[in-house]
């Protein structure tokens, strides 16, 4: 693998000669303009010496040349590929003798499971289609979770999308509640009071039929298959719930797959994003500055008070809500966010504030959908806050209308976001300094590269949808009653903050 590496940086390498030579050769006979001719042979140059330092592997990591406003820098980076740094573990073969000897003695007297079975080949059963919708990792599977109560608990992005969304906020609630939505919701009533009436006698297995009109598929079928999981003694734990989907039409299927596959790939950019962006953002002075913002008390934006009832929609990996839950202990705080690394890191960060009730400060997190709030009452906030999260959420207007309903009557939404004109270098730049005075770039500079490589090639059609007043007007429309601050001056002047009471 790092041979392979080898040969993409000397195919590169010589890539970027091949082009210095081009440029300093080629600058003479066909440019008229001197200056330019200068600057196309001095480019020229310091391509060719840049792209022979990659072939050779002595490039350094930036060139610098020119001056005034006609300074450039170059930089190369040589990264690690993710096969190279997850590298295929193989054991030594005398190793590997070593342990099958040793298996082979326990075996004679104590035979393992398995172990007269037919060698394996790719005509394998195992292999068969029909396997992936039973437990497994695949992801196009729709699954879902219950307790022995048969009270929701989870489920996956599949499920989330072949049935929109129609799980969304009842974590907790009765199985009973989501079958509602299935055509066949009488006869599969019926089924669950014949297999499940008898408490003492659950099935191990159930499979049943299920109908489902979907509003982007059409109609489903599926076989539902409940699988039955045991705690450690052998009593029902919970149940894993599997759905083997079937299409009327061939083009929904590949629509579905379509729509699964964008999904989990914007979730798993999440992923790798926060898992770069906390180390980073948090050792600056410019990400800290952005949270206080939220927190009030100047000009005409109140300080927060110390007993309010706050959403944060969007929580990420708990930063907002850490701020806000130290500075006010009876505080409570219901943190939503969809994302699962970046529920995990808010749990670990705020493990000792985290509560499940409201009879007392601290913080409730939860994962949910920002467009579908639905568990959470009407008029039942103080303060919905959101930073940096209204631009990456496709259906704004379903978001918006949600805030604005579990919003009490003369709430706040306070919400950060970039601008249209919002210019990534400055901000950038920012961050790059507030590491080096912190002596942190050398050591955070790998996460640097990696959130500024997704802002730059993923985030950036999101990042300059709107304006500030384009935002105002929006809230506007949603049912807000009024702007009460709109700004510009925070996140190195590159981000928005407007706050509007319902």
């Amino acid at each position: 693998m790092r041979a392979l590496q080898s040969d993409k940086n000397q195919v590169f390498g010589a890539g970027v000669l091949v082009v210095g030579l081009l440029c300093f050769f080629l600058a003479d006979p066909f440019v008229k303009d001197e200056t330019l001719k200068i600057i196309a042979g001095v480019m020229g140059f310091v391509l060719a010496l840049m792209g022979a330092g990659i072939f050779f592997g002595l490039a350094p990591k930036s060139l610098n040349f020119g001056v005034g406003q006609a300074k450039v820098q170059l930089e190369y980076f040589q990264v690690q590929s993710v096969h190279e740094s997850v590298a295929v573990r193989k054991l030594p073969d005398d190793e590997i003798a070593e342990k099958e000897s040793h298996a082979k003695a326990v075996q004679r007297e104590h035979p393992l499971p398995g172990h007269d079975a037919p060698r394996y080949t790719a005509l394998s059963s195992t292999l068969g289609e029909d396997l992936l919708v039973r437990p497994s990792a695949y992801p196009t599977t729709p699954m879902y979770l219950l307790d022995n109560a048969f009270r929701i608990i989870d489920w996956n992005e599949a499920f989330t999308v072949a049935f929109d969304r129609t799980m969304e906020g009842r974590k907790g609630r009765g199985v009973l509640e989501w079958t509602y939505f299935l055509d066949n919701y009488e006869e599969v009533l019926d089924h669950g009071i014949k297999k499940f009436g008898d408490a003492n006698a659950s099935p191990t297995i159930d499979v049943e039929p299920i109908a489902y009109t979907s509003r982007r598929y059409g109609k489903l079928t599926a076989i539902k298959r409940a699988y039955q999981i045991p705690d450690d003694t052998g009593a029902c734990l919970a149940w894993l719930v599997t759905l083997d989907l079937r299409f009327a039409e061939q083009s929904k299927q590949v629509a579905f797959n379509q729509d699964l596959i964008r999904l989990l790939g914007l979730d798993l950019m999440w992923s790798e994003y926060a898992l770069s962006y906390d180390r980073v953002l948090n050792a600056t002075k410019v990400y800290p500055e952005l949270l206080s913002k939220f927190m009030g008390g100047y000009d005409d934006v109140p300080a927060i008070p110390e007993d309010a009832r706050i959403l944060d929609l969007g929580a990420g990996t708990g930063n907002m809500a850490l701020q806000i839950i130290t500075s006010g202990r009876d505080r409570v705080i219901f943190a939503v966010e969809n994302n699962r690394v970046m529920l995990q890191l808010l749990g670990t960060k705020c493990k000792k504030f985290l509560r499940t009730d409201v009879e007392g400060g601290g913080i409730i997190a939860l994962k949910q959908d920002a467009t579908s709030l639905f568990g959470l009452d009407d008029n039942y906030f103080d303060y919905v806050i959101a930073n940096n999260v209204l631009y990456s959420i496709e259906d704004v207007e379903a978001c918006l209308s949600e805030v604005c309903r579990v919003l009490k009557p003369g709430g706040e939404f306070r919400l950060s976001g970039p601008r249209k004109d919002t210019k990534l270098p400055i901000l950038f730049e920012r961050i790059r300094k507030d590491l080096k005075d912190a002596n942190k770039f050398e050591e955070l500079e790998p996460d640097f590269r990696r959130i500024l490589e997704i802002n730059e090639l993923r985030l950036r059609p999101m990042l300059h949808r709107w304006s500030t007043d384009d935002v105002k007007q929006m809230l506007l429309n949603a049912g807000f009653s009024k702007i009460s601050h709109a700004s510009e001056d925070i996140y190195a002047g590159q981000s928005m903050f407007i706050a509007a009471v319902k």
